[in-house]
């Protein structure tokens, strides 16, 4: 078996924005392409992740940040080995990103953006709808701060593109930094 230094390093590419404004979306169409492609894929969605590994985490500053640092490290870990990993999380601060970028060494930051009514409209989780009726107040976005990556490698506004053509851009920009 190889070992990490015979093998080409994977790209990591970290969705970010606020919930509902279509990360995991592109995200997975990414990853659909990227197997097309005969290119090893792992899709770490951040609430997939939560899910299975850290059920009692919060949603609390402290527990976004263990949660994107968790992610990271799966990230960084998986990409050793060739393995094209990508990231939804809606990881509302810079810090937790830029953490992301510095362990990992073919990082592409995607800022997946929609307006807050767009993302209320979408609310697949209905995570806004509770909002509404008061039942939880820690919206990245909304209710807690979300900061928007100063130079992402790739920046998306789903409102003026299909997911399809957001995940063509986002392969496009990977193989323009010869990361795939």
């Amino acid at each position: 078996m190889a070992n990490a230094c015979e093998c080409r390093q994977g790209a990591v590419i970290w969705f970010t924005g606020t919930p509902a404004s279509g990360k995991s979306t592109i995200a997975g169409i990414t990853e659909q392409k990227l197997c097309e492609m005969g290119l090893p894929v792992e899709n770490l969605d951040a609430d997939e992740v939560r899910a299975n590994l850290s059920p009692n985490l919060g949603y609390t500053e402290q527990a976004r940040d263990e949660n994107t640092k968790r992610l990271a490290w799966m990230a960084q870990k998986l990409s050793k080995y060739g393995v094209n990993v990508l990231v939804a999380a809606v990881s509302p601060l810079r810090a937790y990103r830029d953490r992301a970028r510095s362990w990992c060494p073919n990082f592409v930051e995607v800022m997946v953006y929609a307006p807050l009514e767009a993302c209320k409209e979408r609310d697949p989780k209905g995570l806004y709808a509770r909002a509404e009726r008061g039942e939880v107040n820690d919206i990245a976005g909304w209710h807690m701060p979300f900061e928007e990556p100063e130079k992402p490698e790739v920046y998306i506004d789903t409102t003026q593109m299909s997911a399809e053509e957001a995940a063509e851009l986002v392969l496009q920009r990977a193989r323009e930094l010869g990361y795939v």
